[in-house]
């Protein structure tokens, strides 16, 4: 069976697994679903990243982060749709939760963090919204 959105797919197994309590999660690899976990282990909404399997077939295994038994991740939804991209430019690009929350980008410069595009003043496709 083939995905028609990956990244839709792998925000919901995040999402699914938090809400049951699970403390792992595991789906296929792709450069950018890695580049989305090393955002997320660097913002402190995951505990660790493994990578593991053959290099045909890799998958990426997360470590689930709870604090006070209630996950780290309380909304975690995708932005930009295969159906419809969005894309923003550098002073365009909207706050999550007043500050709060990360938006996520693919950009020129790979996949960073909204605060990191303002500051380098670069732009591009808002992929997903974390709080």
């Amino acid at each position: 069976m083939s995905l028609q959105d990956p990244i839709s797919d792998m925000i919901s197994r995040i999402k699914n697994a938090q809400s049951r309590g699970h403390p792992k999660v595991s789906f296929s690899s792709s450069k950018l679903k890695r580049a989305i976990c090393d955002v997320l282990s660097d913002e402190g909404f995951i505990k660790k990243l493994e990578i593991t399997g053959d290099i045909p077939k890799q998958n990426i295994e997360i470590t689930l982060k709870y604090f006070e038994d209630k996950p780290v991740i309380k909304e975690f939804s995708r932005s930009s749709k295969p159906g419809l991209r969005r894309y923003f430019g550098s002073n365009e690009i909207p706050s999550v939760k007043g500050g709060l929350g990360v938006a996520i980008l693919t950009t020129s410069k790979g996949v960073i963090t909204d605060k990191q595009a303002k500051s380098q003043n670069i732009g591009g496709e808002l992929i997903c919204t974390i709080f």
